[in-house]
């Protein structure tokens, strides 16, 4: 009799992990007050462009803090700066480069 109630414990320890880790010990849990949508902004830095920049140029002087392909950081780029998607870079002008996400919540 006690072979089998260990046995029927042993496999309920077992399931109750096997949920546990496929499934999470809080599914359910909310980690914010009320409603919250999470936005990803980034953190941008404005530089000046000089006469022979590129875009690429000016990502070399200012590094992207984590790893980012480099079509994914001209995404952003001309997300910071529509007006240069049909026209090239002009000396003297200034535009952002994005250095960094930054997550807010917003109600």
């Amino acid at each position: 009799m006690r072979l089998l109630l260990w046995t029927v414990l042993f496999f309920v320890v077992v399931a109750v992990i096997k949920i546990d880790l496929q499934e999470g010990t809080l599914p359910l849990a909310e980690f914010y007050e009320g409603d919250c949508v999470q936005i990803v902004e980034y953190e941008t830095v404005r530089v000046k462009v000089t006469p022979n920049d590129t875009i690429h140029s000016l990502f070399a002087a200012v590094p992207y803090e984590y790893n980012i392909s480099q079509s994914e950081r001209l995404t952003l780029f001309f997300r910071y700066n529509p007006h240069l998607e049909k026209q090239s870079l002009v000396a003297g002008e200034e535009v952002l480069i994005p250095i960094k996400p930054v997550n807010r919540c917003e109600k």
